[in-house]
């Protein structure tokens, strides 16, 4: 497996500058069946849809997003490089095929990359697909429905990945608005963490689309689930920032950009979306992005929405 990866490692595409060792960014990749609301957790976080119009993450391999305006462009298994159009998906070789790079100017993506993986369950899609990634996550955030939550299929490819990324990870209930009565909301959410123990950072129930459609509600906003996991995920990634890493020589090649933009205040800039095709996907989806100013430690009381939303937006 070492010799396949030995092209992909090597570092920085021509013309872009070296980064210092263990000066890259965390990467966290984005795991769960397919329609566990992986891309529109994407979209949230990232503030802008992750892929085009009318394309959708059940047909691509893992897609690496990450900060800046290069055209995208596909990275096949010995680390070749070539520009990638989407319209011309249909000749894709998802099997001959690491990864797609795409690129935003996010918030968020100052802070992290993302990988958005195929779902775990795509009987179209080899499991060496996104196998073959995975070892360059730092974090996974792993989207369960809270329907049907923490499968025996999902846990089963859980033990089956490096234990290090246990406590770098989140499990997310999606969808947990489907769910109606609190009472058994409740007794989901303690099973999982009961089934879950020891296996994630935490355990967050989220209706993506009620995090969406919150604007300036600060009650919908938390009752959402945002903030709670807002508060979690840049705890998550600024341990990890802070932390050793491996060097920067095993990240694929990213555009480094001299000017990256600062954090701003939530809703300064809101822009709908058209959604993707995905369960947890509302009409007109308005993202929200992570940035890096007021970040909650473990000590802090929790900020208020006008704190926490201002790393989301």
């Amino acid at each position: 497996m070492t010799d396949t990866y030995t092209s992909f490692e090597k570092g920085p595409r021509a013309g872009a500058p070296a980064a210092a060792e263990g000066d890259r960014k965390p990467r966290i990749a984005i795991m769960g069946e397919f329609s566990a609301g992986k891309s529109t957790l994407s979209n949230l976080l990232i503030g802008a849809p992750s892929l085009p119009v009318k394309v959708t993450a059940t047909q691509l391999p893992p897609v690496w997003i990450a900060y800046g305006d290069e055209a995208p462009y596909r990275v096949d298994l010995d680390g070749n490089e070539t520009p990638f159009d989407f319209a011309d998906l249909s000749s894709l070789s998802v099997e001959d095929t690491m990864c797609i790079r795409v690129f935003h100017k996010s918030d968020a993506l100052e802070l992290c990359d993302l990988i958005d993986m195929p779902g775990i369950s795509d009987p179209n899609m080899p499991s060496e697909v996104w196998e073959r990634v995975l070892h360059f996550a730092d974090g996974v955030i792993w989207c369960t429905h809270a329907t049907q939550a923490w499968r025996q299929s999902e846990a089963a490819v859980w033990a089956s990945v490096d234990p290090d990324l246990y406590s770098k990870s989140l499990l997310l209930l999606t969808r947990i608005d489907k769910i109606t009565n609190d009472r058994d909301r409740m007794r989901v959410v303690r099973r999982v963490e009961k089934e879950a123990d020891g296996l994630f950072a935490g355990v967050f129930p989220i209706s993506l689309t009620g995090a969406i459609e919150a604007g300036e509600d600060h009650d919908l906003w938390q009752q959402s689930g945002a903030e709670a996991f807002a508060v979690a995920m840049i705890d998550v990634v600024e341990k990890m920032a802070r932390g050793p890493r491996p060097p920067a020589a095993e990240q694929p090649a990213a555009p480094v950009d001299p000017e990256p933009s600062g954090a701003v205040s939530i809703l300064t800039r809101r822009t709908p979306i058209q959604p993707e095709p995905d369960p947890d996907d509302a009409p007109r989806v308005m993202p929200q992005r992570i940035t890096r100013r007021n970040a909650a430690s473990n000590n802090a009381e929790r900020p208020a929405r006008s704190d926490t939303a201002s790393r989301l937006r």
